[in-house]
């Protein structure tokens, strides 16, 4: 019996990023699938995703099913000792590859079942002829400095937001230059919520080089205000940021990475996992005079990768979360110190385990401190 011609388009190598420009950080490419041609179409779909297992012992604070520094900062997730296992990350994905007479049409579908076992979107979106439209990774953001982890998302430290957006990508010599309007959302620090409430007049701007995986640079410029009409205070003022990740191989086995990241009003875009509405990382406060003022934030994060042999893997890094808020925020944070090590097994292309230690200290703007460590093991099923 015949079998029809499939459209099937070039299979996404292990490492190199998928559509989105996310690279394989929790194990053998997830990203890796053969297509389907769907009959009498130029349409090939694949499924994708993986079953994860992590088992989690926290020594100190329960943080959570994905790590949060954060739940530090509540005394009620103290613990003496406590194991936990859950399955809530495991991921389900759908894509579609066309042609069609003005070129390739691609749509990604992608979700997982965090925080609390629903199950949640995580990416939605298409592309055309280099336009994005949808929800994914923003713009702002760059993986080229990601390390593998087994705790989900970046350390702290990094950008870390995927929103709706639209964006169109140009190619610039051995890089790609790619500019989006995004989603805006004004996060008003926890303390000013009785008098102040965020609203965006106008979407985030952004703007990204990425050269061969190896460097990338990115800024992004945003409109700050809030709502008179629910709250008492009505006023407005500008965000900025710039970030920079690297890749630098060492050997042919072993590479340091890392981020660079500064700007005013940008805490919505460091929203680790964890951080439930970005409360913990604002991007406006309300001053003395009933002013909006944008939060100052540095962060930085480095890594050493090394790949033992072709089937396991260690990764060891630290990264900082610095923002800059007045002394009657007390309760929130100043400083948020992350650290870990990894070991990863690649059993077989569809098989990985590890263990990977973990370790927070943050320090609030009144001079406390906690710190708390955390030892994950896990399995990943890729399917």
């Amino acid at each position: 019996m015949a079998t029809a011609p499939a459209y099937a388009f070039d299979v996404v190598e292990a490492g190199q990023p998928v559509v989105t420009g996310e690279p394989s950080r929790v194990g053998p490419p997830w990203n890796h699938r053969s297509t389907i041609n769907i009959p009498g179409t130029k349409t090939d779909i694949a499924f994708g995703g993986y079953v994860k297992l992590d088992m989690l012992y926290d020594f100190d604070y329960d943080l959570g099913k994905s790590t949060s520094p954060f739940r530090v900062l509540n005394s009620d997730n103290r613990t003496d000792g406590r194991t936990d296992f859950t399955a809530y990350e495991s991921r389900l994905n759908f894509r579609t590859h066309t042609m069609t007479d003005y070129g390739r049409l691609t749509t990604y579908f992608e979700g997982h079942f965090l925080p609390d076992g629903n199950f949640g979107l995580r990416h939605a979106y298409g592309e055309f002829n280099r336009f994005l439209a949808g929800q994914t990774w923003t713009n702002f953001d760059s993986f080229v400095g990601a390390t593998r982890t087994l705790a989900l998302g970046d350390p702290m430290g990094y950008v870390f937001e995927r929103q709706a957006q639209l964006r169109y990508t140009q190619p610039v010599g051995a890089g790609d230059l790619s500019f989006s309007v995004e989603d805006p959302d004004t996060v008003i620090a926890r303390d000013d919520a009785g008098v102040a409430s965020g609203e965006s007049q106008f979407p985030d701007l952004t703007v990204r080089y990425e050269y061969k995986r190896l460097f990338s640079l990115a800024g992004v410029l945003r409109h700050l205000s809030t709502n008179d009409i629910t709250n008492s205070v009505d006023d407005e003022t500008t965000g900025y940021g710039v970030s920079t990740e690297f890749r630098l191989p060492i050997t042919p086995m072993t590479s340091l990475k890392g981020t660079a990241t500064y700007g005013e009003g940008i805490g919505n875009y460091m929203g680790n996992p964890g951080n439930t509405g970005h409360r913990n990382a604002p991007d406006v406060y309300v001053n003395d005079n009933n002013e909006l003022e944008a939060v100052e934030t540095h962060a930085f994060g480095v890594s050493l990768n090394h790949n033992w042999t072709d089937a396991w893997f260690s990764s060891v890094g630290f990264s900082r979360l610095d923002q800059d808020l007045p002394v009657r925020y007390g309760d929130q944070f100043e400083t948020a110190d992350y650290a870990f090590a990894n070991v990863i097994w690649d059993v077989t292309q569809r098989l990985a385990v590890g263990l990977e230690y973990q370790n927070v200290d943050v320090e609030q703007v009144s001079g406390s401190s906690n710190d708390a460590s955390r030892l994950q093991a896990s399995a990943i099923f890729q399917f």
